[in-house]
């Protein structure tokens, strides 16, 4: 799968490397670190019926590693032992479709077995077929078409498998599927079906009752005033803003004169 040149001036990201390379495990920094397995190069494979209704085949590409060895026999291994952990049977998977710049995201529960995708292995050493059934008839309308998901550069398909069971959630998104979308709180932006950028930040009610206003002097620096913001004034949320950005700037400052010391 071809992926994005990147213009100059950009930093390429995480996840645009691993892209890149065609997929393996994708780890966030931080604290509260994300952890996922990206799997690139998708298309459709074989669509059949089941007693709780169709099952997807999709052909992957393995990312670089053990999956790929040459020897069949070691792929099947690899698939059958270590790689068993990863696309594991009952596993809730994203199938992410991209095509020039917008995205769509179906979710769907993995069926295939360790077996099933070890036997695939023997076959290719670049890619494994897996199954699976997913929650959103369109894409079994696209499967039967035989749709090509995978194309080129502005128009290509991932697998995200983030290791999450399905039954494990399944509680959470039946309810989820049974509400009202307006009664979920922040469902303006939750529920958005526009980029949030386009999306206008209110602030909260209680800061809107006569008379009510932000105090920030606690954050100023020694020696600094920050006025209470009003946020039913613009020019006190002006004031304010260049306020703080002061304050913001000073801290650095600060900060760049001990580093140097």
């Amino acid at each position: 799968m071809s992926t994005h040149s990147y213009g100059r001036g950009r930093e390429v990201t995480e996840l645009e490397k691993l892209l890149k390379k065609g997929g393996g495990l994708y780890r966030s920094s931080g604290k509260n670190s994300v952890i996922f397995n990206l799997y690139t190069d998708v298309h459709y494979a074989q669509l059949s019926t089941r007693s709780q209704g169709f099952t997807i085949g999709l052909v992957i590409r393995c990312p670089p590693g053990p999956g790929r060895d040459p020897d069949w026999k070691k792929r099947v291994d690899y698939w059958k032992h270590a790689g068993s952990k990863k696309l594991s049977s009952g596993s809730l998977v994203a199938l992410v479709l991209v095509s020039r710049g917008s995205s769509r995201v179906y979710l769907a529960n993995l069926v295939s077995s360790a077996d099933d995708i070890a036997e695939s292995a023997k076959h290719s050493e670049e890619h494994i077929q897996i199954k699976a059934t997913f929650f959103d008839a369109e894409v079994e309308i696209e499967a039967l078409r035989k749709e090509k998901i995978t194309i080129d550069m502005n128009t290509f398909a991932i697998l995200v498998d983030g290791g999450v069971m399905f039954e494990s959630v399944r509680p959470f998104l039946k309810t989820l599927s049974m509400i009202d979308s307006t009664s979920i709180p922040f469902s303006k932006y939750i529920c958005a079906q526009v980029p949030l950028n386009n999306i206008e930040v209110r602030p909260p009610k209680y800061s809107t009752a006569p008379g009510f206003s932000f105090k920030l002097q606690s954050v100023a620096q020694p020696g600094q005033r920050i006025d209470p913001l009003d946020v039913k004034n613009p020019a006190s949320i002006a004031r304010a803003r260049a306020q703080l950005q002061r304050s913001v700037s000073w801290i650095r400052a600060k900060r760049t004169a001990s580093w140097t010391l």
